[in-house]
């Protein structure tokens, strides 16, 4: 059995990747306990495949004095700290402890990978989500790979829409506004933004006409949900980690809105991404106007304010076609991570 203990600290994203991972586990016959402080918005992202999934349990840890057996493996996902009395009890189980870390292109995760670590007073070792060879890969389901593949065969005239407070979503739109798009954005953080930016006031189930743009807006649907209006997609614009992830996987162009933190440091992952690209697409312009459109659709440049997306989209659509291809060949994060733990357990 497998424990995974998940922090919500903001937003859907580390819940997301954490229920996927698991997911992922039980479908290869792992049994595995989700632990998440916020029950909550796990189950607003959960579907009905999950409820009667024996392998798979969802549970509250926000009882720091919890009644807790350790099962032979426990991941703490995502720097979380776990409580005093949680951390006796693996030390007195000695679980496999595996520090499954955030997703980033940067060089220290190829460097850190699989390194042991002894915090708390136990053994533990680090595993990097990543984009090389030399990290971890990301979750990447066999179920997910065949929707892809079977959903893919029509032009679609849609955009999704899953952003922060954002200003240059404005420019975004004027962009695409010049013909017969259906924008869907989803309700939450994604729409405030927009209506703040376009001074409008839509809510979940509204319609809106802009120019040649249809804007529709949805409620907050189930992963599953999301997957398939990322497959159906002309152009994702997504946020944080667990959405990138899904667009990139579709092969569809897309437009990353990273998570802003303190003193900018959110700049080096985003140049540290196309730093990647570069090394495995096969056009290294293409690579790098994709890099400044994203610098600036973060808030880095006025570039995005006069730079046609469409005028850009076919070259935007090969290049995301082979960096999925290339995620794609360096496996699952589920499968690495179950190799990485046979060489440390009897798993």
């Amino acid at each position: 059995m497998i424990d995974v203990f998940c922090d919500v600290i903001d937003n859907f994203g580390d819940a997301g990747v954490c229920l996927r991972l698991c997911r992922d586990f039980s479908k290869k016959n792992y049994e595995v306990r989700l632990f998440c402080n916020n029950v909550n918005i796990l189950n607003k992202i959960t579907n009905s495949e999950d409820a009667s999934n024996r392998f798979l349990s969802l549970l509250s840890w926000s009882d720091k004095n919890m009644d807790y057996s350790p099962s032979e493996v426990v991941i703490q996902a995502f720097s979380v700290r776990l409580p005093d009395n949680l951390i006796k009890k693996i030390k007195t189980r000695k679980s496999t402890v595996i520090n499954l870390e955030y997703l980033t292109a940067e060089t220290f995760a190829e460097d850190c990978h699989k390194l042991p670590s002894y915090a708390d007073g136990f053994e533990s070792f680090f595993f990097f989500p990543g984009f090389t060879k030399k990290t971890g890969g990301v979750v990447i389901e066999k179920s997910f790979l065949e929707k892809i593949n079977k959903t893919k065969s029509k032009e679609s005239k849609n955009i999704t829409l899953f952003s922060y407070e954002n200003e240059k979503v404005k420019s975004v739109i004027n962009s695409l506004n010049k013909e017969k798009f259906i924008l869907n954005i989803f309700e939450g953080k994604g729409l405030n933004n927009f209506n703040n930016q376009l001074k409008l006031n839509l809510s979940a189930g509204d319609e809106y006409k802009l120019n040649e743009l249809t804007v529709r807006v949805l409620p907050m649907v189930s992963q599953d949900e999301y997957d398939s209006y990322l497959i159906d997609s002309k152009l994702n614009l997504v946020r944080g980690e667990d959405s990138i992830v899904r667009a990139m996987l579709t092969g569809n162009p897309f437009l990353w809105h990273i998570y802003p933190q303190e003193e900018d440091v959110h700049k080096d992952k985003i140049d540290a991404l196309f730093d990647r690209m570069s090394e495995v697409c096969s056009s290294k312009k293409d690579v790098e106007i994709l890099r400044q459109l994203t610098l600036s659709y973060n808030g880095f440049s006025d570039y995005l304010d006069s730079f046609d997306l469409l005028s850009f989209y076919e070259n935007w659509k090969k290049l995301s076609k082979e960096w999925s291809e290339h995620l794609i060949s360096l496996g699952s994060l589920t499968d690495n991570l179950i190799t990485f733990l046979k060489t440390k357990t009897d798993f």
